[in-house]
C-alpha cells in the first residue's frame, strides 16, 4: 500500500518538475518577438530578382512581313498551288452535281440519287462543272462559283447562270468511279382526307448511286481540246 501512494504521487507531481526544468523564460505577450532572418533574407532575393534585366535567351521581335502578291497568270497559280498540294491529299474541289454543290477531297464516298442514265459499276464519270480547286492557303474559282450573287446584283436569269465559265479541264480534273447501286429501306406513306373518304397508301424506296472521287490533277494552264469523257454533272 505504502508502494502504490508513492508512485500516485510522482505522476502528479511530473507537469511540475517539468516546468522546473526550464531555464529560458517565455517572452511576454506584449512584447512581440522580432521576425526570423529567413524570412527577412527572402525579401531580400526578390526584391533584387524584380530589378535584374530580362533575360536574353528570349527571341527577338520579328519585323512585320508584307503580304504575298497573288499570281499574275494561271500558270503562276497552279504551280504555286502545286508546291503546297499533291493529287490525293491536301487538296479539294467544288463541283456542282444536279442542281447541289459538293465540297470533294480524293477518295471520298459520295452518294446521290440514281444517275440516268444508269451506268453500271466500274464506269468512269468525269466532272464537268468544277467550281473551284484549292488547298488550305490557295485557291482557284471559277465566275461560276459566284453565281448566286451574280444572279441578285445583276438580274442574271437561268440561261445566262449556266453560261458563266467553270474550272476547264487544263486547269484541274477529276474523274469518279461509278462503286454501286442500292436502295434506301421502304418507307410507307398513309395519305389521308377528313371527311372525304380518301385513304393511300404509298410505298417507295429512294434509289442511291455511290461514287469514289478519284486523284484531283492540275493541268499546265494552257487551253487545248477538251478530252474525251463521259459527263456527269450539271448546273439546272
Amino acid at each position: 500500500m505504502p508502494l502504490r501512494s508513492s508512485v500516485f504521487t510522482v505522476l502528479s507531481t511530473r507537469p511540475s518538475a517539468v516546468r522546473s526544468l526550464q531555464s529560458t523564460p517565455l517572452p511576454s505577450p506584449s512584447h512581440p518577438s522580432a521576425p526570423p532572418e529567413i524570412s527577412s533574407s527572402s525579401t531580400a532575393n526578390a526584391s533584387a530578382s524584380s530589378l535584374l534585366p530580362p533575360p536574353s535567351h528570349l527571341p527577338p521581335l520579328l519585323p512585320a512581313t508584307s503580304p504575298e502578291s497573288l499570281p499574275s497568270s494561271t500558270t503562276s497559280a497552279l504551280s504555286l498551288l502545286r508546291s503546297h498540294t499533291t493529287p490525293s491529299s491536301g487538296i479539294y474541289l467544288l463541283a456542282r452535281l444536279h442542281s447541289r454543290t459538293y465540297l470533294l477531297h480524293p477518295r471520298d464516298i459520295l452518294t446521290l440519287p440514281t444517275l440516268r442514265p444508269l451506268q453500271p459499276p466500274g464506269t468512269t464519270l468525269a466532272l464537268t462543272r468544277i467550281l473551284e480547286v484549292g488547298s488550305r492557303d490557295y485557291a482557284i474559282r471559277a465566275p461560276a462559283a459566284e453565281a448566286k450573287e451574280l444572279r441578285k446584283q445583276l438580274g442574271f436569269d437561268l440561261d445566262q447562270v449556266n453560261m458563266l465559265p467553270v474550272i476547264p479541264s487544263w486547269v484541274a480534273k477529276c474523274d469518279m468511279t461509278v462503286l454501286e447501286h442500292t436502295r434506301s429501306p421502304q418507307e410507307t406513306m398513309l395519305k389521308k382526307k377528313r371527311r372525304k373518304g380518301y385513304q393511300r397508301t404509298i410505298k417507295h424506296k429512294q434509289g442511291w448511286t455511290r461514287l469514289r472521287v478519284g486523284d484531283i490533277i492540275l493541268g499546265d494552264g494552257v487551253p487545248h481540246a477538251e478530252m474525251d469523257g463521259t459527263p456527269v454533272g450539271g448546273f439546272t
